[in-house]
């Protein structure tokens, strides 16, 4: 009661609007009708087009660019955290559509400790945290740990992407993952050098199955 009586207040005050266009909507967070059409983007990425030898697959919501770049850009090097919403309301219709069959858990692509102490936060986990337990999946933020401080992926040339990440993670509690089929969650698939490590890593330390889940990519298969 509480909480939707300072919902309601807080919409007069701070009306919803579109994160594309700014037009008026429903909730905080949603896209209007126009705007959603080109973002969201559903599509299964190939493991042999992208040289993924240990990620069985990975689903992606939208393609990265225009608005959804823009609020994800301000959300890792600007601190706008409370930009989330838009893009956790669109994992939240990715959901109605695709079917995660089997999955036991799901694991964060984690960042390096210094890099979440200078952002505050890990920006997947923001996104996906939430969105992970309304579907009724194990959530498992501190299974895999980025030991090795790497340069970001996003400067290098694809050629050098993969020797960059090598080795850079380690499990713990690897209990929790032996014989489970993991959901593992990233922002962003780009190359898919980053989730293949993480699932490699994952594999080796007992996971039966990995697949992979982006918000969003600018590949086209």
């Amino acid at each position: 009661m509480l909480e939707t009586l300072v919902r309601a207040c807080l919409d007069l005050v701070y009306p919803p609007k579109c994160p594309g266009c700014g037009k008026a909507v429903a909730e905080h967070g949603q896209w209007c009708p126009l705007c959603l059409g080109p973002v969201l983007s559903l599509k299964i990425l190939s493991p042999a087009l992208h040289r993924l030898k240990h990620l069985a697959g990975c689903f992606v919501v939208c393609q990265y660019g225009g608005a959804v770049r823009h609020l994800l850009q301000d959300i890792k090097f600007h601190g706008e955290d409370n930009k989330q919403a838009a893009l956790a309301w669109l994992l939240t219709q990715a959901a109605g559509t695709v079917r995660f069959a089997g999955v036991d858990a799901v694991v964060p692509v984690p960042l390096h400790p210094k890099r979440r102490r200078e952002r505050g936060y890990n920006q997947t986990e923001l996104l996906f945290s939430s969105w992970s337990r309304k579907q009724g999946f194990l959530w498992l933020p501190d299974v895999l740990l980025r030991e090795r401080e790497t340069l970001p992926q996003w400067e290098l040339p694809s050629s050098e992407r993969r020797q960059n990440i090598r080795g850079a993670f380690r499990v713990q509690k690897s209990n929790l993952i032996q014989g489970k089929k993991i959901l593992l969650v990233d922002d962003i698939f780009t190359t898919g050098a980053t989730m293949d490590e993480c699932a490699k890593t994952l594999l080796a330390s007992g996971a039966e199955k990995v697949e992979g889940l982006a918000l969003a990519s600018s590949s086209r298969g």
